[in-house]
């Protein structure tokens, strides 16, 4: 009896987590991409809808796919090239528009989009996944986690950009750091005004 409650909770919450990334993703690819930036605020609410249900199938199909060409791999191994790709796309950036003042939305971006992009290539080039799931002879990428390398190309990539930006935007966005910095340590601008 006690297992059968088990398997019951174990099941609810995997078909809790499939749901809510279902409607993350639906959401984001309906809101986000498709009424943002394809149809630039233009998009009407029967549209989104539409798109969202679509996305759903699709994201679906795909997560079907993924699952069965990575069957006999380890989870635990996954989840940590998971942590790998979203570490190097996310911390450079964090921790730089934490603590330098020089950071720049293009550099930002630049630096964001180029760790996720080599994280993502790395992980697809290197053994786990490009001779054990594709059955390829030989890895091109000899390692298999991909952050030590990719948070570098995104350090590297959001500094040379932020340094070669010298568009008004930038010196301005340079110039708000101090107020920032203060207010991100203490929760007060730098007039004294809690915000």
């Amino acid at each position: 009896m006690l297992l059968g409650f088990l398997a019951a909770v174990a099941f609810a919450t995997i078909l809790a987590v499939v749901a809510g990334l279902a409607l993350a993703g639906a959401a984001a690819i309906s809101h986000d991409i498709y009424a943002r930036v394809i149809r630039k605020g233009q998009a009407t609410e029967q549209e989104e809808v539409r798109v969202s249900r679509y996305s759903v199938i699709g994201l679906g199909l795909l997560a079907i796919v993924l699952g069965i060409m990575f069957e006999k791999m380890n989870i635990a191994f996954m989840v940590g090239l998971a942590f790998g790709v979203a570490a190097a796309a996310n911390f450079p950036v964090l921790i730089l528009s934490m603590y330098w003042k020089g950071l720049t939305t293009r550099g930002a971006l630049w630096g964001g989009y180029g760790g996720c992009i080599s994280a993502v290539l790395f992980v697809l080039f290197s053994k786990s996944v490009w001779v054990d799931v594709l059955g390829n002879k030989a890895a091109l990428f000899p390692y298999t986690q991909p952050a030590l390398f990719a948070m570098p190309i995104a350090f590297i990539l959001a500094y040379i950009m932020s340094k070669s930006d010298s568009s008004a935007r930038a010196k301005a966005e340079i110039a708000a750091f101090d107020d920032q910095y203060v207010r991100a340590q203490t929760g007060f601008g730098a007039s004294g005004a809690s915000h």
